[in-house]
């Protein structure tokens, strides 16, 4: 292919969907921040000690004391330490998240579902439009893949221009929007491919869970054992620190950060941490509990992960780049930052290049219309359902502030 084929072929893949690639790269700029976002926004989301220590029976003393009647559906604790541990509770059939201090247990607060976080990955991963909407989303990592691969074709010699100086940005001149395009294109590339490839193994695994084709590590086989079983148990369900006790025993070295209750007897509680592990997202460590006695029903360590449910469990991470703490969050928000600007600015460019020859409703024709409805719908969809959160009409969970 010629370099003119090559740019038509870049331009047109920039142009595509150019407004919902860019609210794409968007939105997972702020999502990967949006628990900071939550905790400068309100001091209930801001954790009182930055021990890493989580103190389970405090937590389940204040609880007990302030939440009578309630049930713990799952408790979560960030692995930022600044950030509050968060408990979800089923209070009278309604959901309410409860804030506590993780090293210390005292309440911070409390809220409904809604929040920034909510909204912000209800937008990003599926525009709020389930199924559609995540294919659309995963879909654009394979424009990525066209965009990465033609634009070294486009730039000649990309490699000697780093540290080129470009030239002062003006909204009018479409070369200076070149310029800028150019330059933090090359600079956040390493970023774009990150994205790329995430996003491509997004659309594999969206076509896999359509497919009902299993790719993750089965249950251990006591746990599919007890589901058989269905039976009703006699014996109340485990409290929040006594699973804690009993998870740590078995799997000590396992940094505890996640308790989920089950809905019936019948089903275990999970119990999910890290391990030292490199890029592994909470879940690929975990401690089946039976839900009545603390019986272990089995172990997964993320060390021993097949190849396939290891990248599962690798590609949060490296999308979000919350593996290594703030630092990593800042950086991937920087680069998202950029992958942004370099989005919008190929709109801006695309623009320019043709406003004196045409209309803009001409010029977008109706994939880039498609593409702005989505995003508005997007919107529109987001705002309205980003608050509902129904909770389980059974919950085998400890009834709060009941003495045992």
């Amino acid at each position: 292919m010629s370099a003119r084929q090559w740019f038509n072929v870049h331009s047109w893949a920039g142009l595509f969907v150019g407004a919902l690639l860019f609210v794409t790269c968007l939105s997972g700029t702020l999502a990967t921040l949006s628990h900071e976002l939550e905790y400068l926004s309100d001091s209930q989301f801001r954790a009182i000690s930055d021990s890493g220590d989580t103190d389970f029976a405090a937590i389940e003393r204040t609880l007990n004391t302030h939440y009578p009647g309630a049930q713990v559906m799952y408790l979560t604790r960030h692995k930022q330490d600044y950030l509050a541990t968060e408990v979800q509770l089923k209070i009278q059939g309604s959901f309410r998240f409860v804030y506590v201090d993780g090293a210390t247990g005292a309440l911070l607060g409390e809220g409904p579902w809604a929040r920034i976080s909510r909204f912000l990955r209800n937008w990003h991963m599926t525009l709020s439009m389930g199924w559609t909407g995540k294919l659309i989303i995963t879909s654009l990592s394979l424009l990525l893949v066209v965009l990465l691969v033609s634009s070294l074709y486009v730039y000649r010699q990309w490699w000697r221009h780093f540290l080129k100086r470009p030239a002062a940005l003006t909204l009018s001149k479409r070369n200076s929007w070149s310029d800028w395009h150019k330059l933090l294109g090359l600079w956040s590339y390493w970023f774009i491919l990150v994205m790329a490839l995430t996003g491509l193994w997004y659309l594999v695994e969206h076509g896999l869970q359509t497919a009902k084709i299993d790719h993750y590590v089965a249950p251990p086989p006591a746990v599919t054992q007890l589901a058989n079983q269905n039976e009703k148990s006699t014996r109340p369900p485990l409290t929040l620190s006594a699973a804690y006790q009993a998870a740590k025993q078995a799997f000590p070295s396992l940094d505890i950060r996640y308790i989920s209750y089950p809905q019936h007897s019948h089903q275990a509680i999970q119990i999910r941490g890290y391990n030292d592990d490199i890029l592994l997202r909470l879940r690929a460590n975990k401690v089946y509990l039976h839900p009545a006695t603390g019986a272990v029903l089995g172990i997964q360590k993320g060390e021993q992960l097949p190849l396939v449910p290891r990248l599962k469990d690798t590609a949060d991470p490296l999308h979000f780049g919350n593996f290594a703490g703030l630092g990593t969050k800042l950086i991937w928000a920087f680069f998202g930052a950029l992958m942004t600007f370099v989005s919008g600015a190929g709109v801006v460019m695309g623009w320019l290049r043709v406003r004196r020859k045409t209309s803009a409703i001409r010029w977008l024709g109706v994939s880039g219309v498609i593409a702005i409805a989505l995003v508005l719908a997007s919107v529109v969809a987001t705002s309205m359902s980003f608050s509902v959160r129904n909770v389980p009409a059974q919950l085998f969970s400890p009834v709060l502030g009941v003495e045992k």
